[in-house]
């Protein structure tokens, strides 16, 4: 759980357009550990959390209380024309009754970012995460007296930029590998290569029009799955839009086009859709913080019966500092996956949350948080709803 804040204290020195937990607080700023030009920040969070509804069901509910932890470790090194961070992390989580959930996560990750000259850089990113699988996700088939599924995920990208006074150039390529570790599952693995390519035009700052151009291949490790299909499929898709890219209280990027799924099993129809992704940053006083994400687009499923699969998914984030050392975090989301074939399910999942945050010293904080999730289907067996409540300490060096 993250809260975001920063103090009231010091207006005089902050940046409009940052993070409120990155401004200035007297008594409780953030001291990393300094190695000459390389940063070193340790975190650690400790909570207690209950759950009404362990499984996602909409009946026979089973709740429980489980113990959380968190520790983290983020390295940053800047030189004069680059910065590389780095970091590991692990989730640990321990069930009090249900002890088949009993799960521990962990990954890690490193980005470059090169600045070749002033116009041109380039960035990278390589990152490793072992996953649990939700027991609310649609795709999900373990039953309950099942352990849920751990999946392997490895990810790379590449990224080119130019900017130059009008024009700009922005080209992105990607491979991301999936890996469920139970061999029941093994026509659920999959690689999936992306590239894009998106040209920007400024006709007067800080106003830019961009249109993007993607596409996406996805290769299953089967030839097919359970249900006898072949679930490879190439995605292409054209999104046009605007953005502000200079720092200031409205700031981010939203574009609408359509998208054409091409899959490989002739079994399966072609399907062209609308598509939308973005995000937008709202900065009205420099201590409040929103932030709405939108997307909509092709995603890859291999439920049995389905052909494809849409989401759409709409997210609102809070951040405020409430007063110098008490920190708030609100957010509200809103995802509709829509499935194409047999049955054509349709779900619609709509979550609340709210957390704060208070510090103790620069060192230590105490938080808390609740937040509710409903999913509503044509099919009742896969609605439910679920709250769930956390307490916790958290350690920062």
């Amino acid at each position: 759980m993250a809260i975001f804040g920063a103090s009231a204290s010091q207006a005089q020195d902050v940046r409009r357009g940052a993070s409120p937990r990155d401004l200035p607080r007297l008594g409780y700023e953030r001291r990393p550990i300094r190695l000459g030009p390389t940063n070193v920040r340790i975190d650690l969070d400790l909570s207690a959390l209950y759950d009404t509804n362990v499984y996602a069901t909409l009946r026979n509910r089973t709740d429980d209380i489980v113990v959380y932890a968190q520790p983290k470790v983020q390295i940053d090194w800047q030189g004069a024309n680059a910065q590389i961070h780095g970091e590991v992390y692990a989730q640990t989580r321990r069930f009090v009754d249900l002890t088949r959930e009993n799960a521990t996560s962990f990954g890690a990750a490193t980005s470059t970012r090169l600045a070749l000259s002033r116009a041109h850089n380039l960035s990278t990113e390589l990152r490793y995460d072992r996953t649990i699988e939700s027991r609310g996700d649609p795709e999900a088939r373990a039953s309950a007296l099942q352990r849920p599924r751990k999946i392997d995920v490895l990810a790379g990208e590449l990224n080119y930029g130019l900017r130059g006074s009008r024009i700009g150039l922005d080209l992105t390529g990607g491979v991301q590998k999936s890996n469920y570790l139970d061999p029941n599952e093994k026509d659920r693995d999959f690689a999936m290569f992306r590239g894009s390519a998106r040209t920007i035009w400024r006709p007067a700052a800080p106003l830019a029009l961009f249109v993007e151009a993607y596409v996406n291949r996805r290769n299953f490790r089967t030839a097919v799955d359970i249900s006898g299909i072949n679930r490879d499929a190439t995605t292409y898709g054209l999104l046009a839009g605007v953005s502000r890219e200079v720092t200031g209280r409205l700031t981010g990027r939203i574009g609408a086009g359509a998208f054409r799924f091409d899959p490989d099993d002739s079994q399966l129809d072609r399907y062209s859709g609308l598509a939308f992704s973005g995000d937008i940053t709202w900065t009205p006083r420099p201590r409040t913080m929103m932030t709405a994400q939108f997307f909509r687009g092709d995603v890859a499923t291999a439920r049995i019966g389905a052909t494809g699969r849409t989401d759409t998914r709409i997210a609102w984030t809070l951040q405020q500092e409430v007063r110098h050392n008490l920190l708030l975090i609100g957010r509200a989301g809103w995802t509709r996956t829509q499935y194409r074939g047999i049955g054509a399910d349709r779900l619609s999942t709509a979550s609340a949350g709210v957390e704060v945050e208070y510090l103790v010293n620069r060192r230590f904080s105490l938080f808390t948080g609740v937040d509710y999730g409903r999913r509503t289907s044509n099919d009742p067996f896969e609605e439910f709803s679920r709250a769930r409540l956390q307490v916790g300490v958290r350690a920062g060096f």
